[in-house]
C-alpha cells in the first residue's frame, strides 16, 4: 500500500524511527561547502570560524543547498571543533592544512585546564543560527544538529590538527589510559548540554561524528572509546530526538557502533551493507552510503550509483540516503542533482 505524501521533516523522522515513508529521504554530509559557488562567494575574505560564529552567515550557508536541491534536511553550518574552542583550545583553519588547535593537550596539567562551558553563553551563536534556519525553512523541513564523538574531538585536541598517524593520541593512551579516559569524559560532559541547546533551538535530529574511529583497532575501541561513546549516545537520545551515529573507515567496528545504541547507523562507503542490514535491521535504521567519488564524474554514472545504493538498502527498516563521507570541493552540481532526482523517484517504503 502506498504511503501518503509526507513533508520532508515527516519523511526524515519517520525513516529515522523505522516507520513507513513515501520515499527515501536524502541529505548529504558537507552539503554546505566549497563545491557550491554561492558558498565560495560568501567565504571570500572570511575566516572559517568567523562564519561559524556569525548566526546570519551560518544560517545563510545552511539554507543554500536547500534552496538549490530541496534536500529533506538542513544540517546546521558549524564544526565539530566548536566545543573544543569553548573549552579553551584555540581553533583556526588554514587553507591546505585544515584545523589547527593550540595549545595541544598531552599531559594532566593541560587536560585539566579544559573547562566545561555554558553552551548558551559560549556557543549561543549556534542556537541563534538554528532559530534563523527554522524561521526561513518553516516547520516542514528537518534540521540536523551535531557534535563530534569523544575520540575524534579528543584526538584533535591531543594532535593539534588532522593526522593519519595519531602518534600522540596513541602514545597518551598507552602511557596513561586513565588520563586518556579523563579527556574523553571531559569531551562528553561538554557535548551533552551543547547538544541539548541545539534541540531546544529547533534541531530535529542529532548526528554524532566519529570521523577518526577507523584508525583504532576493534579491541582498543571497545575497551577505551566505546563506554564514552555509548554514554553520549544514550544521553543524546534521552533529549528526545533521533540520534545518528557516523564513523568513517569503520567497517571493522560496526558491531561496536551498533552496541552504542543509536537510532540510525550511518555507514561509510567501505561498509558491508548487506551484512549490516541483515543482522541489525530490526534494531536500527541506516544512513548512507554512496561513495562521494560518484559525484565527481558524469551525471549518468552518479544516477546509476544512486540506484545501486538504494538497492543495497532495500531490506532496511528505515533508510536515509547520504554519502559514505562528505562532499569534496570537486563535487559536481549536476551529479548531485542527478542523485537527488533518482532518490525523489524512489518508491514508498511501507
Amino acid at each position: 500500500m502506498a504511503v501518503p505524501t509526507m513533508t520532508p521533516r515527516e519523511r526524515f523522522l519517520a525513516a529515522a524511527r523505522r516507520r513507513p515513508v513515501d520515499r527515501t529521504p536524502i541529505w548529504l554530509m558537507r552539503q554546505a561547502g566549497r563545491w557550491l559557488p554561492e558558498y565560495r562567494a560568501l567565504r571570500e575574505g572570511r575566516a572559517f570560524m568567523d562564519m561559524v560564529r556569525d548566526p546570519a552567515l551560518a544560517a545563510e550557508l545552511t539554507c543554500q543547498p536547500i534552496r538549490r536541491f530541496d534536500f529533506d534536511a538542513a544540517v546546521i553550518f558549524s564544526d565539530i571543533l566548536v566545543p573544543a574552542s569553548a573549552m579553551g583550545v584555540g581553533v583556526r583553519f588554514e587553507e591546505g592544512r585544515g584545523p589547527i588547535l593550540e595549545p595541544v593537550s598531552r599531559d594532566r596539567v593541560a587536560i585539566e585546564r579544559l573547562e566545561p562551558f555554558d553552551p548558551e553563553e559560549s556557543t549561543g551563536f549556534l542556537a541563534e543560527a538554528i532559530r534563523r534556519v527554522r524561521a526561513e525553512l518553516g516547520p516542514d523541513r528537518a534540521i540536523v544538529g551535531f557534535c563530534g564523538a569523544p575520540f575524534t574531538v579528543a584526538s584533535y585536541i591531543v594532535e593539534g590538527g588532522s593526522t593519519r598517524a595519531f602518534t600522540h593520541t596513541k602514545e597518551l593512551l598507552a602511557r596513561d589510559p586513565a588520563l586518556f579516559a579523563e579527556l574523553l569524559t571531559r569531551v562528553v560532559e561538554a557535548s551533552i548540554p551543547y547538544l541539548a541547546m541545539q534541540v531546544e533551538a529547533g534541531a530535529d535530529v542529532l548526528q554524532i561524528f566519529d570521523s577518526w574511529a577507523g584508525f583504532l583497532d576493534h579491541a582498543t575501541y571497545a575497551a577505551h572509546v566505546l563506554p564514552h561513546l555509548s554514554r553520549l549516545v544514550c544521553v543524546a537520545k534521552a533529549i528526545g530526538v533521533p540520534v545518528i551515529l557516523y564513523a568513517n573507515h569503520a567497517a571493522h567496528l560496526t558491531d561496536l557502533l551498533v552496541s552504542a545504541g543509536p537510532d540510525v547507523l550511518s555507514l561509510d562507503a567501505s561498509a558491508d551493507v548487506a551484512s549490516a542490514v541483515g543482522r541489525w535491521r530490526s534494531s536500527l535504521a541506516f544512513q548512507g552510503n554512496l561513495d562521494h567519488e560518484a559525484l565527481l564524474g558524469e551525471p549518468e554514472a552518479a544516477a546509476a550509483a544512486a540506484r545501486a545504493t538504494l538497492e543495497r538498502f532495500k531490506d532496511a527498516n528505515g533508510h536515509i540516503f547520504n554519502l559514505g563521507s562528505g562532499c569534496v570541493p570537486a563535487t559536481r552540481i549536476d551529479c548531485v542533482q542527478a542523485v537527488v532526482d533518482v532518490v525523489r523517484a524512489s518508491p514508498s517504503r511501507p
